[in-house]
Formats: structure tokens, sequence, C-alpha cells
């Protein structure tokens, strides 16, 4: 049996929060709630999410100020991070790709499209960890072109 992924999705909003909750739990993720910044550190502290769902408006410290002291925590930094915002003036996937979060959605969230950037969000974290790992990338002679595929397994 798989485990379920965990989200922890920070949204000051409590109608936004508890429908997010409750339509991503019905979707097969594990979800942790946080209505704050602050909130979201305390749940960190217990708990590692396999994403984080990040209102950009949060009290005390927005979510860029928020994203970037999370990149630069060394329990944190691999967490990826969904930027959404319904107030997108200025905001773009690619800005936010620029100030370290993994992708960005506009509210009003659409639940197929959170559904696909969160899968795309983690299959492109299962690339980099299974990259970093495998033997198959750790050539010895990167020049050599027939270190790879069929030939490697010539029989003479």
């Amino acid at each position: 049996m798989l485990t379920p992924r965990k989200i922890l999705i920070v949204e000051d909003r409590a109608d936004v929060r508890d429908l997010l909750g409750e339509a991503l739990t019905l979707l097969g993720w594990e979800t942790i709630l946080a209505e704050s910044d602050r909130e979201a550190l305390d749940k960190l502290e217990c708990e590692t999410p396999d994403v984080i769902l990040m209102n950009m408006r949060t009290p005390v410290m927005n979510g860029i100020k928020l994203a970037a002291s999370l990149k630069e925590h060394p329990a944190y930094k691999n967490i990826p991070i969904l930027a959404a915002s319904g107030h997108s003036r200025g905001l773009t996937r690619e800005r936010c790709l620029a100030l370290g979060f993994d992708d960005f959605i506009a509210k009003p969230l659409v639940l197929p499209e959170l559904e696909m950037r969160l899968t795309n969000i983690l299959s492109v974290e299962r690339r980099k960890t299974i990259q970093a790992t495998d033997p198959v990338n750790l050539e010895t002679n990167p020049r050599e072109p027939s270190s790879r595929g069929a030939s490697r397994w010539r029989v003479a």
C-alpha cells in the first residue's frame, strides 16, 4: 500500500483552507493546514510534507519571504513550494520560479489544474532524486558514447 502524499496548505482564509483540505484529502493527500506563516513553521517542526501549497498573502510575512526562508533552511530547502495568488499583479510563473518557488497557480483554484501542478512538481522532484542516485548517471568516461544502452552489454 502506498503512503499518502503530504501537503502543507498555508492559507489565511479559513473557508478556502478547509475546502482545499477536504478536496485534496478526497484525492488521496494527507493534509496539514496552517493559517499563517508562523503556524506553517510550527507545523514543519512536527511534520515534513512532500509539497507546500502557499498563499502569497499570509499574515506577518508574505509568501515570498516565507518561501525564501524555507529555501535557505537545510531541513526544508528541498520541499517543493507551489505559490498561489488571486492578486497576481506582476506575479507570473517565471517570476515565482526566479523567486525560488517551484511553480505558480492563479486563484481561483481549479481542482484539476491544482492536481496536475502538484503531480508535476512531485514528478520533477522524483526525477531529480533518481538522477542524483542512479548509477547510470555516474559514468566514468562521459565522452564515451558506448557506455550506455545496449552497446554496453555487447558480448565478444
